[in-house]
């Protein structure tokens, strides 16, 4: 038997055992077209899957735009400052900075943001040691976990695989002080 025979069959035997799809899109990839006609109707475009508070999206360098539903309060403000409690946590949002503080390190630590706006409020994205570093701010009232002190915000803070709830001011008001 010819070794071009031989080996001729054994590529083909893989192919065999595929369904009628894949081979379809083998033929397609390859420039043979198939049988079946294509549509000739573009694809749609489809809503993201997962929500910006779950998974992190990516956004391009053009300047955005405002969501005509996000909340107003958010929108808005600029800058922010959170904090929560077990484990003791702190966020000062200010452009494309957020300064991380824990009572491990008092000083903080700069991360580099980007901000993101959604129906219910805002979002800071960014990376710290390979991993998502988020703070979300909404526009819902917050009563700390451990005084029962009133704030005009909520946050939540996903720092080194851990999301941690807390509660947020803008940071134009006294730092991180209650509110009424």
């Amino acid at each position: 038997m010819n070794p071009r025979f031989a080996l001729l069959a054994l590529m083909s035997l893989p192919l065999a055992a595929c369904d009628e799809a894949a081979m379809a899109d083998l033929r397609q990839g390859i420039g043979m077209e198939s049988e079946e006609p294509q549509s000739e109707e573009p694809a749609k475009p489809r809503p993201p899957a997962v929500s910006p508070l779950e998974v992190p999206i990516e956004t391009g360098t053009a300047e955005a735009k405002p969501a005509v539903n996000a909340n107003a309060e958010t929108l808005n403000t600029t800058a922010f400052v959170a904090r929560g409690n077990e484990p003791f946590w702190s966020v000062e949002v200010s452009g494309n900075t957020a300064l991380y503080k824990t009572p491990g390190n008092q000083s903080g630590r700069k991360i580099n943001v980007s901000r993101l706006t959604f129906a219910q409020g805002v979002e800071y994205v960014g990376t710290m040691d390979g991993l998502v570093f988020k703070v979300s701010f909404r526009g819902a009232n917050c009563t700390d976990s451990m005084s029962g002190e009133e704030f005009p915000m909520s946050a939540s803070l996903t720092a080194r695989g851990k999301t941690h709830n807390g509660c947020a001011v803008p940071a134009s008001s006294a730092s991180a002080e209650p509110q009424g």
